[in-house]
Parts: structure tokens; C-alpha cells; sequence
């Protein structure tokens, strides 16, 4: 009898709070783009992505289900929003994946409300030890370094 063998995909699954701009970021990166902002209503795996909710992420009985999910991923991509002065992920969270986990501080692109520097103090805090990125999804800016990086992770 002959056994075929499912391959695995490679895949990167993005965390964050609702309005990060996980789902822009995601298409941004497998340029697709459409433009246009949609809630993401459950966890999609879109190619080698994984985009999941955000009240996953901000309602600590949902995490369970993106802590199982993550099961099969290669690398761990957490966003903050640049014009949000808080997460809300618990103190050194992200520290429990045996993953390599980075961080992506986004909408930098929005000079009047964005604050780099505490996104990434957030990000340290939840415990993204990995490196961190400073992107605009809409505009694009930073999205080739980040490219580069994930599809390393993904080989």
C-alpha cells in the first residue's frame, strides 16, 4: 500500500491587537493588496501566512487557540500599532515559543501619532527577544527587509 506523505508548508503566523494592520501587512507582503481594510474573523491561512484576529490576541482565554495554531509555524511576526500606547499581551509572553519570534512596529508612516520608540519598548516587554521592523504597510516602506528576513526563516 503506498502512503503518500503530506508535505508541510512553510508558514509565518502574525499576532497583534485588533487594527495593528496584520491583515495589511500580510497582503502587503504577498502583494495583494486590495486597498482596502476587512476584519479578519478567524484564524485564515493565506499561503504561507497565517493571519489571525486580534481579539485572539487581546482576550487571554481565546490565545489558547493561536498558542495550538502555532504549532506548525516556522517563525512568529507579533505587530504593534506605532499610534498605540499600549499591547495587550501579558509582561514577557512571546518568551513560552520555542519559535523565533520578531517584532513589527507598523504605521510608522503616521508622523503626528506614532511613537517608535514605545512600540518598541512594548514589543521588549511582551518578550519579542527577535529582531524588530519598522514598516508602513500602506506605503510599503521597510516591507523589502522584513521580505527578506521571513523568506530566510521559511527555507
Amino acid at each position: 500500500m503506498i502512503v503518500a506523505e503530506r508535505m508541510k508548508q512553510a508558514r509565518y503566523m502574525v499576532w497583534g491587537s485588533v487594527g495593528a494592520g496584520k491583515t495589511s501587512l500580510i497582503d502587503a507582503l504577498s502583494d495583494t493588496a486590495t486597498n482596502t481594510a476587512r476584519k479578519t474573523q478567524m484564524i485564515d491561512y493565506r499561503g504561507m501566512a497565517i493571519d489571525t484576529p486580534g481579539e485572539y490576541a487581546e482576550r487571554g482565554h481565546l490565545r489558547r487557540h493561536l498558542q495550538t495554531t502555532s504549532v506548525d509555524v516556522q517563525v512568529i511576526v507579533v505587530v504593534v500599532d506605532a499610534t498605540s500606547p499600549e499591547t495587550r499581551f501579558p509582561p514577557h509572553y512571546f518568551l513560552m515559543f520555542s519559535q523565533p519570534v520578531i517584532g513589527i512596529v507598523n504605521k510608522i508612516d503616521i508622523a503626528s501619532d506614532a511613537d517608535v520608540e514605545q512600540a518598541t519598548r512594548l514589543l521588549r516587554q511582551i518578550g519579542v527577544v527577535g529582531d524588530i521592523f519598522y514598516v508602513s504597510a500602506t506605503t510599503g516602506t521597510g516591507l523589502g527587509l522584513l521580505k527578506e528576513k521571513l523568506l530566510n526563516y521559511l527555507q
